[in-house]
């Protein structure tokens, strides 16, 4: 293998986490799309990579299989980036990146449904606003969410981000700090329109499709 693999769709905000991390650092991908609608996340060769059927699913240079896209990203920064910024080896620091990163998974991403629901109901409201707030919190401390440094913890959240604000848009003067944030990793995200902002859009349509369909149910 002379380049690593990363299995991806552009629609999942951890797959374009995994995307715009070795973007960022100059790690050189060849991107396999999986087919949903063809169900190719339940193929048998898919399957033999990550039994959970989920992606991003990144595969290195010596046949070695990562998945979940936490540790995706925080591997290629540690293995291919030339410098530890977007993932810092003091201890101290990397402590609150990875707090971050599990606010991204635990926290904030679950808000995002996954057409479970016909629309979005007062829980839905009451656990995004209480992600926003933690965020807004975390961002009165830098720039950036873990600090005044970007790393991997904002690559992570934007991301998920992104299709909430279509979603349930954060009151810019309720969440001020958000709003500014937002602004700046719109400039510092590569091919953010091109890539984050349109796979940001799919999943939206994907879950107001299976909002509508359920209103049916």
């Amino acid at each position: 293998m002379s380049r690593p693999t990363l299995y991806y769709a552009l629609f999942s905000p951890p797959a374009r986490a995994c995307i715009i991390t070795a973007k960022l650092i100059g790690l050189d991908l060849e991107l396999k799309p999986v087919d949903f609608s063809k169900k190719e996340h339940c193929s048998e060769e898919f399957l033999k990579l990550n039994p959970q059927h989920q992606i991003p699913v990144f595969v290195d240079t010596d046949g070695e299989v990562y998945v979940d896209s936490h540790a995706i990203i925080c591997f290629m920064v540690g293995k291919y980036a030339k410098d530890d910024q977007l993932y810092p080896k003091d201890l101290k620091k990397r402590a609150h990146v990875d707090h971050r990163l599990h606010y991204e998974n635990g926290v904030l991403f679950q808000v995002i449904i996954y057409g479970g629901e016909a629309e979005l109901n007062q829980r839905s409201l009451t656990l995004c606003h209480n992600a926003y707030a933690d965020l807004e919190h975390f961002l009165l401390k830098g720039n950036f969410a873990a600090g005044n440094d970007l790393s991997v913890a904002d690559v992570s959240i934007h991301t998920t981000l992104v299709t909430l604000e279509l979603l349930i848009p954060p009151d810019p003067d309720r969440y001020p700090q958000i709003t500014a944030w937002l602004k700046r990793m719109n400039l510092l995200i590569p091919d953010n329109e091109e890539m984050n902002l349109k796979g940001a859009e799919a999943l939206n349509a994907r879950i107001r499709s299976c909002m509508a369909e359920n209103k049916t149910k």
